[in-house]
């Protein structure tokens, strides 16, 4: 194994993973597309005269401001065009950020998708997606590095907006109890979600120091609840997650105060997992056994490779790999899923393609070229907090990231090497807490963890795999935030056992 190389306030081991299940958070209930539920249907006339309109919020996570958005509604001519934008300020391990993310879509008079422009920009990386409706496609064109690429998404039933979605709620009248289903499309992930919305009833909240009687509306996503409260006219006054962020109506001038924003909120820290022991920082631990409380039903990604989970404990053993594997004896099902390219995951682009054919030996073992790939990723890729949606063309470009960006860029030399890789998801230990974290898993007869920015192959046995697969599963992580607990039973060392 791989020594640990650099400290923890020098190294960016972890970083958008973080931010990435933040951000899903904030802006679920505002910048994804959904396929409109048969139950929600404009009546006859429901929009009537549709005035411009512009509003504006403010965006608080754990008690601190760190963004605001607004949200443009217009006519133009028969159409109605919906504008979003988002400008968020926080910090990520003691490095400021500032994030930039837009929104234009197009409907017709039922509401109903036309086309969109997305983008989401970072201080070193921009994304961004073009989206036109054909039938139940989305035809798209994502650019990123500087490079644009097609793609089509099966959507369920014909996309809306949330804000028509709003407009929808206000034209119907709303009962307790009322459930409404459908999908959303994320166009940072490129994938279908769904989503559930239940109409709880009638209750008072405090609004901007005043007592207002709202329609308190449960949504839910991948599990995560999200609390929204509308007015009689269909606003959105305030949305809570447990996660612990508020989205709340206001005013410009406030929403927009600089003076509000706390540039110092270190998100990574904010959500990180502090266990009822700790645990020594030397990167050597090679078995692990925890108690986990708050996991939810679905455990099924805590188990296989190199961990177990039975009756809430998890334990993780680290060792070496079956250094006899080989390639020519992998399930097929493996193969087929972990060594194609993906739409983050450009494992097969000639410029990977390219890079792979210098610094792999494909006559090496695959042990070999593993840990070349992770001793060229250590010469060549600074680390560095990054906020990006990573994939290949991104991180070599920039030649620089975080977690997420090594997981990539490793993950599409190895499936390039010929070696079925896919990226895993959960949390390592840092420093006296669990952060969450992305690292990657190679199949050499079994699932064997590679964190390429620790350089470590195998990965200690503070890497606890939550789930695995590609970057757009990321967001499955987010119902742990804010439930999970884990306390520690005992561990051990190659030198000895606590």
């Amino acid at each position: 194994m791989t020594g640990y190389r650099l400290g923890f306030k020098d190294a960016v081991h972890l970083g958008f993973i973080t931010f990435g299940l933040v951000m899903f958070g904030l802006l679920a209930g505002r910048y994804y597309l959904r396929g409109a539920p048969r139950e929600l249907e404009l009546s006859p006339g429901g929009l009537g005269e549709l005035s411009s309109e512009i509003s504006w919020y403010g965006i608080y996570f754990q008690g601190q401001k760190i963004g605001y958005s607004n949200s443009t509604t217009s006519r133009q001519d028969s159409f109605l065009v919906i504008t979003d934008r988002t400008y968020m300020s926080f910090s990520m391990l003691g490095s400021p950020q500032a994030v930039d993310s837009y929104l234009r879509a197009v409907a017709d008079d039922s509401l109903r998708l036309l086309s969109f422009v997305f983008s989401i920009s970072g201080e070193e990386s921009e994304f961004g997606v073009r989206g036109t409706v054909e039938d139940s496609v989305l035809a798209l064109q994502v650019t990123s590095a500087g490079e644009t690429r097609s793609e089509r998404v099966r959507v369920q039933g014909h996309p809306q907006l949330p804000s028509t979605v709003q407009l929808l709620l206000a034209d119907l009248e709303l009962e307790p109890g009322r459930r409404f289903s459908t999908t959303v499309f994320d166009p940072g992930s490129l994938a279908n979600v769904p989503l559930e919305v239940e109409v709880l009833g009638r209750e008072k909240i405090t609004y901007q120091g005043r007592e207002v009687e709202v329609w308190h509306l449960r949504e839910s996503m991948l599990n995560m609840p999200v609390d929204t409260y509308l007015d009689d006219d269909g606003r959105m006054l305030e949305e809570r997650s447990r996660m612990g962020y508020r989205v709340v109506l206001e005013d410009e001038g406030t929403a927009t105060s600089d003076s509000l924003l706390s540039r110092t909120t270190d998100i990574n820290r904010l959500i990180s997992i502090v266990p009822d022991s700790p645990l020594p920082e030397n990167r050597r631990i090679t078995r692990l056994r925890l108690e986990l409380h708050g996991v939810g039903q679905d455990t099924l990604g805590l188990r296989g490779g190199s961990q177990t989970y039975e009756d809430r404990v998890l334990e993780v053993v680290s060792a070496a790999p079956d250094s006899s594997a080989l390639l020519d004896t992998v399930p097929a099902w493996v193969r087929e899923s972990y060594t194609i390219p993906s739409a983050f995951i450009q494992s097969e682009h000639p410029r990977l393609l390219a890079l792979a054919s210098e610094i792999i030996d494909l006559n090496d073992s695959p042990d070999g070229r593993i840990r070349s790939i992770i001793a060229w990723m250590s010469a060549n890729i600074a680390q560095k907090p990054t906020f990006s949606i990573p994939n290949t063309l991104e991180v070599l470009e920039r030649r620089s990231g975080d977690c997420n960006e090594f997981a990539v860029l490793f993950c599409s030399l190895a499936r390039a090497a010929g070696i079925p890789t896919r990226v895993a998801m959960g949390l390592v230990y840092l420093e006296g807490a669990f952060y969450y974290h992305a690292w990657c898993e190679c199949y050499l007869g079994g699932w064997v963890p590679v964190d390429p920015i620790f350089g470590q192959f195998p990965a200690d046995a503070t890497h606890l795999r939550v789930l695995a697969g590609d970057m757009d599963r990321q967001v499955e992580i987010l119902p742990l935030i804010g439930t999970l607990e884990i306390s520690v039973l005992d561990w051990e060392t190659a030198q000895g056992a606590r």
